[in-house]
């Protein structure tokens, strides 16, 4: 850092042939003054310690600090002057015109807080790459066993089948490609999140909001998921409003609700019920996946959307988890400028709510109008 950057130009001038006693004061509330003539020509610059050690009648017999000092220099070199020369405060020119003052008290305080700065900034980047590592390990981890497991479980039943299906019922024959069918179907959901995780954390995803109608696109996530409801035999019911729209990221949307509608299947037993609804609150719109499975305690709802990822509570089925999903919902909800939470039901489940900015038409202009001039 250039010593320009510290100049004092609020300071206070008197004639170099002007007495001691008249100036005694005012150099102690200024700490130095600045000695120049009518005409602006500079003599040097008077501090307390100069009277002390040369207490002359003139102030121009007690100047000690005469030699100004580029203002291109840094600050190491110019406290090395400093104490060189044995003050705490030196005049600084620019082609060798006085045009202010530096103090050493600024400097150290620039380079305190520039340590500290620096100090905070490494702090921050270890724990960066502390979590960079733990995502990587914590990848490899879901990898080697939540992924592997399943395709375990998938070549076992295709073996078995290939090898006597000859021998096999037709009952016997739709519940192991039943099986088989809700391995794949979990491995795939599993590996989607580990995706989206992965792209979220490496900023890789684009957030593009649009007018999204609640409604049809719950429709379509029902769809998606609605051969394991079926497996369980449990029933979903969609209510919304015609004018339930969000302002939102459509895919992070379908992401949210596909991860909420699944943890609710997983979680509920057979012959349930899962309800999802909508309704507008202000400027959002909450959106409600309830189910009446087996509900959860208040220390597992507290750790749910945190980040150290845990092996989740199996399912009804014993199916399994990593937690992964509903960290990529909070991450995601939280991008769309909204919040999620958690409800125990009255009764009996538990109900998942999250909110979404509400589409209006002057804000999704505006935000166009936005878009365009970035792109251009």
């Amino acid at each position: 850092m250039k010593i320009a950057h510290f100049v004092r130009k609020d300071f206070l001038t008197i004639n170099p042939y002007s007495g001691l006693n008249a100036i005694k004061n005012k150099l102690l509330e200024h700490s130095a003054i600045v000695v120049q003539d009518d005409e602006g020509i500079f003599y040097g610059v008077l501090t307390t310690q100069d009277i002390v050690h040369n207490p002359k009648t003139l102030i121009i017999d007690c100047l000690t600090i005469k030699e100004l000092i580029d203002g291109e220099i840094s600050v190491e070199d110019t406290l090395f002057k400093m104490d060189m020369a044995k003050t705490d405060v030196l005049p600084v020119g620019e082609n060798g015109k006085f045009v202010g003052l530096v103090f050493k008290n600024e400097l150290y305080k620039y380079i305190s807080d520039y340590n500290a700065e620096l100090e905070n900034t490494i702090l921050s980047r270890t724990k960066e790459l502390e979590a960079a590592i733990a995502t990587k390990d914590l990848v490899f981890s879901i990898i080697a066993h939540d992924l592997k497991s399943p395709f375990n479980s998938i070549l076992g039943f295709t073996e078995l089948l290939k090898n006597k299906i000859r021998n096999l019922d037709v009952e016997k024959s739709e519940k192991l490609i039943s099986s088989m069918y809700f391995q794949a179907r979990n491995t795939y959901n599993l590996l989607e999140n580990l995706l989206n995780w992965a792209r979220s954390n490496s900023n890789q995803i684009v957030f593009k909001p649009i007018p999204c109608q609640i409604s049809i696109i719950c429709d379509a996530i029902i769809n998606q998921v609605g051969d394991s409801a079926q497996l369980k035999n449990i029933s979903i019911n969609s209510f919304h409003t015609n004018e339930s729209y969000a302002f939102a990221d459509k895919n992070m949307l379908e992401v949210v609700l596909r991860n909420l509608l699944s943890n609710a299947i997983k979680y509920t037993e057979n012959n349930g019920k899962i309800e999802i609804y909508s309704m507008p609150m202000g400027d959002f719109i909450e959106i409600t996946v309830s189910d009446n499975g087996i509900g959860m305690t208040e220390e597992v709802k507290s750790k749910l959307f945190k980040s150290d990822l845990h092996e989740s509570k199996p399912g009804t089925d014993n199916e399994r988890g990593t937690g992964l999903g509903l960290v990529i919902c909070n991450d995601f909800i939280q991008r769309n400028s909204g919040k999620i939470w958690i409800e125990n039901n009255a009764e009996k489940g538990t109900s998942f709510k999250f909110t979404l900015p509400i589409y209006k038409a002057d804000i999704y202009q505006s935000h166009k109008a936005e878009v365009l001039k970035s792109e251009k």
